[in-house]
């Protein structure tokens, strides 16, 4: 019986190559995201701007994301191919890249970043729940994993781009976006042409068997169920896009103006490195109590934001560096242990609704502190933004703590 069940699962089709063009497709979505944070800096010379128009073009990223997961985030499980959302996205993204290779003033600057955020609202679920159907065991967690290595290698691929650009002065507001339109353009025709699993075979909902949309409770319903865990959960994706959010936006001037790293390529190469291990930390964290991995998110990120508050009063360029270090740490554990509570205080029916709200709740976090860091920039200068980003970490993560043990009483 075993060697029979064994065989079966042999016997499956593996669509390797499917799987690979789906992580490579989340890759460009992610790449479209961080792309335009090394540079900026440029954009705030050619265009005169302030750093509170700086933070809202990085903000309109959110903007299309969270318009993505309120409009979209829901259909997926209705459709039975992946392929078409993901291509909506891949869609989404070229046109982003374009607009940004294309933009000469602020309002398509903005564009281009909406555009670029719907990517990533579009792409993330369906290309788990794709690399689900595609995995011939159907293995969940293998398919997060993935997702998230996809994310990783994303993020920074998209710095890195852009940083080689900047140190090259190969037109870095065009370059790394013409590379990216054309990069997903050619994933997306792959997309279309790769074997794909049959519409036969059950989609990966989140939806549990037995369930459908219309058995599924309201949101208010789900939310009540839910409990305090999950505003626990929202608390915690909020505050590590406050933090996570605020570097990628503004990590590089930081670097470049308040701790004397004058490379702009190099003041880019902090915030890939962030990137990078958050990503670890995001991984290492899945195994371990998500309360607590939380608890230890916030620490990290309340002391490395602290370490490069002290950074910029020193213009010490070691100090930041490892300020960023493990401010990337506190990022990657606080948004695993968040989207874990948030999964785990979830009715089973409604699983798919209470994860968008708390992403939903994340990109929030990531819109409005960015933006007040900015005006805050732009009023008392780019110190008193990363000392009250620090003290907001400190609160935050305080009072998480103190949230974590009442919810666990």
């Amino acid at each position: 019986m075993t060697e029979a069940a064994a065989m079966t699962k042999e016997s499956r089709p593996r669509f390797l190559l499917a799987r690979g063009v789906v992580v490579v497709a989340v890759a460009m979505a992610m790449i479209g995201s961080s792309a335009p944070s090394p540079i900026y800096g440029l954009y705030q010379a050619h265009l005169h701007l302030d750093h509170v128009w700086l933070t809202a073009i990085y903000g309109a990223y959110s903007v299309g994301t969270v318009f993505a997961l309120f409009v979209l985030g829901r259909v997926s499980d209705g459709i039975g191919d992946r392929r078409l959302l993901l291509l909506a996205a891949l869609v989404a993204t070229i046109a982003g890249a374009v607009i940004m290779a294309l933009a000469h003033g602020l309002a398509m600057l903005l564009i281009g970043r909406v555009f670029a955020g719907m990517g990533t609202g579009c792409i993330m679920g369906p290309a788990t729940a794709a690399l689900v159907e595609l995995d011939p065991l159907r293995d969940r967690v293998r398919a997060a994993i993935v997702a998230t290595v996809a994310v990783t290698a994303g993020i920074t691929s998209g710095v890195i781009i852009s940083a080689a650009a900047l140190e090259m002065d190969f037109a870095p507001t065009v370059s790394p976006f013409v590379v990216l339109a054309v990069s997903a353009a050619v994933t997306l025709v792959a997309l279309r042409l790769v074997p794909w699993a049959p519409r036969d075979v059950a989609p990966a909902m989140l939806h549990p068997a037995g369930a459908s949309p219309e058995t599924t409770p309201g949101g208010a319903a789900l939310l009540r169920e839910a409990g305090l865990p999950f505003v626990v959960s929202c608390a915690g994706m909020a505050t590590a896009w406050m933090a996570g959010g605020s570097f990628l936006a503004l990590g590089a001037i930081f670097a470049r103006r308040l701790a004397g790293i004058h490379d702009p390529a190099v003041a880019a190469l902090t915030v890939a490195v962030f990137q990078i291990v958050a990503g670890c930390a995001q991984l290492g964290g899945r195994n371990l109590e998500p309360r607590r991995v939380l608890v230890a998110g916030a620490a990290f990120m309340a002391l490395g934001l602290m370490l490069a508050t002290a950074a910029a009063a020193l213009g010490s360029a070691a100090l930041f560096c490892l300020g960023a270090l493990l401010t990337g740490a506190g990022y990657g554990c606080g948004f695993s242990g968040a989207a874990a509570i948030g999964s785990r205080s979830a009715p089973a029916r409604g699983r798919a609704t209470i994860v968008s709200f708390t992403y939903v709740a994340g990109y929030l976090g990531n819109l409005l502190p960015v933006l007040t860091l900015g005006l805050i920039a732009d009023r008392f200068g780019l110190f008193a933004a990363i000392a009250t980003l620090a003290c907001a970490a400190v609160v935050c993560g305080g009072v998480l703590a103190v949230a974590v043990r009442v919810v666990r009483a």
